[in-house]
C-alpha cells in the first residue's frame, strides 16, 4: 500500500509539472496537409488560403531529435495580375489570419487571433532555434509569449497602405499587447494583459542555439489564456519596423517554460531593499532606519523588466507580487534570530530559502 501511494504521489507531481508546459513543445505531432505540406496538429502556420490560391509558410524538418518546425518568409500573390507581397513565415498556438477584400492588395491586413486556455505564470521561455536566409541582418525574427485575462474585440486593423481595414476579430494579438504592439486604431473591448516575453534580433544562427526569453508581468492576477508566436521575419506584416525578405527562415525546436523560485525585488515595510542579493543562501542583514516601523512586513516580486515596443518606446513591466502559495515568511526578531523566507517555483521544480537578519 505504501508503495502504491508513493507511485501515485510521484505521478501527481509529474502531471503537475507537465501541465505547466505548452502543448507539443518538441513539434512531433504532425497530421493533415496544407497545399501538399504536412502540418502540425496543435500549432498553426501563417499559411495563406485566399482567392483560391494557397501558399505554405510552415514545413516539417529534421530537428535536434525527431522533427522541428520550419517557417519561411515567402513572396505570395498573382504576378500576372500585378498582385503580390512578401509575408512573414511564423507558427503560433493562436490562429494566423489574413484578410483581403477583393483584389486590392493595399487593403490587405493580417495578424494572429486567440491562443490556448492557460492559468500558469512561467518566468522564462527557452527555445532552440536556427535562423538562416539571404538577409538575416536586415530583418528581425521574433520569439514571443504573452498571456491575458478576459476577451478583447475590435473591428479595424492597419493594412498595407497604412489605413484601417474593417474586419471583426476576437483576442487579436495587437488588441492584447497594447503596450508593445498596440492596434493603432484602438481597441473596442480590451482584455487585461498579464505577461509578455519577447525576443527579437537581426542575426544568423547556422547551428542550433538556445535562446532564453525572460517573461515580464503587468499584473498580480492569473491569466486565462496565452499565445506563443515564433516568426522567421518581421511580424506582423504591416506593423513591422522594416521590410520582410523572401527566404529568411527559422527552425524552432524543444520549447520549455522555466519556473523560477528566486525573488527579483524584496520589499521591507513597503520599501525596496536595493542591496538584497537573490542569488545567495547566506544570511543577509537589513538595517532599519529610525523612522521605520517595528512591525516588519516583507513582500517579494518577480517578472520586472522593460521592453522596447514597435515604435521604439520603452514599455515598463512592474512585475507581480508573489502570493502565499509561492512565498512564506517565518518571522524572526529585531537584533535576534533571522526572518526565514521560503520561495517555491510555481510548478514545484525548485525552491530557495533566504535568511534575513534585521537590525536596529
Amino acid at each position: 500500500m505504501k508503495r502504491k501511494i508513493f507511485v501515485l504521489a510521484l505521478l501527481g507531481a509529474f502531471m503537475g509539472v507537465s501541465a505547466q508546459q505548452l502543448p507539443d513543445p518538441h513539434f512531433e505531432s504532425w497530421g493533415d496537409k496544407f497545399n501538399g505540406d504536412i502540418q502540425l496538429t496543435q500549432w498553426h502556420g501563417s499559411n495563406v488560403n485566399q482567392a483560391g490560391f494557397k501558399f505554405t509558410f510552415l514545413y516539417r524538418k529534421p530537428g535536434r531529435s525527431g522533427y522541428c518546425a520550419y517557417v519561411k518568409d515567402r513572396a505570395v500573390g498573382i504576378p500576372k495580375l500585378g498582385i503580390g507581397a512578401t509575408g512573414p513565415g511564423y507558427v503560433s498556438l493562436g490562429q494566423p489570419w489574413q484578410y483581403l477584400k477583393g483584389l486590392n492588395v493595399n487593403g490587405a491586413t493580417a495578424g494572429t487571433e486567440g491562443g490556448i486556455a492557460w492559468t500558469h505564470r512561467p518566468d522564462t521561455m527557452s527555445v532552440w532555434i536556427k535562423r538562416v536566409g539571404p538577409k538575416t541582418n536586415d530583418e528581425d525574427f521574433h520569439l514571443l509569449f504573452y498571456s491575458w485575462q478576459g476577451t478583447s474585440k475590435s473591428s479595424q486593423y492597419k493594412n498595407k497602405k497604412g489605413t484601417a481595414t474593417t474586419t471583426e476579430r476576437i483576442n487579436e494579438e495587437s488588441d492584447i499587447r497594447r503596450a508593445t504592439d498596440g492596434n493603432e486604431f484602438g481597441v473596442e473591448q480590451p482584455a487585461k494583459q498579464i505577461a509578455e516575453g519577447w525576443h527579437r534580433a537581426r542575426a544568423k544562427y547556422e547551428e542550433w542555439t538556445r535562446i532564453k526569453v525572460p517573461i515580464f508581468y503587468m499584473s498580480n492576477a492569473k491569466p486565462s489564456m496565452c499565445n506563443v508566436i515564433f516568426s522567421a521575419g518581421n511580424y506582423p506584416a504591416f506593423r513591422a519596423n522594416d521590410g520582410i525578405y523572401d527566404g529568411n527562415a527559422l527552425y524552432v525546436d524543444d520549447v520549455e517554460l522555466i519556473y523560477s523560485s528566486k525573488i527579483d525585488k524584496l520589499l521591507v515595510n513597503g520599501k525596496e531593499w536595493k542591496d538584497f542579493d537573490p542569488n545567495t543562501a547566506k544570511e543577509q542583514t537589513y538595517k532599519l532606519s529610525n523612522s521605520e516601523a517595528q512591525t516588519i512586513q516583507i513582500a517579494g516580486y518577480r517578472g520586472i523588466g522593460t521592453l522596447t515596443n514597435m515604435k521604439g518606446e520603452k514599455a515598463r513591466f512592474n512585475g507581480r507580487k508573489l502570493d502565499s502559495q509561492e512565498m512564506t515568511v517565518v518571522p524572526g526578531e529585531i537584533n535576534g534570530k533571522p526572518w526565514v523566507i521560503t520561495v517555491k517555483a510555481e510548478d514545484g521544480s525548485s525552491s530557495h530559502v533566504y535568511k534575513l537578519r534585521i537590525e536596529k
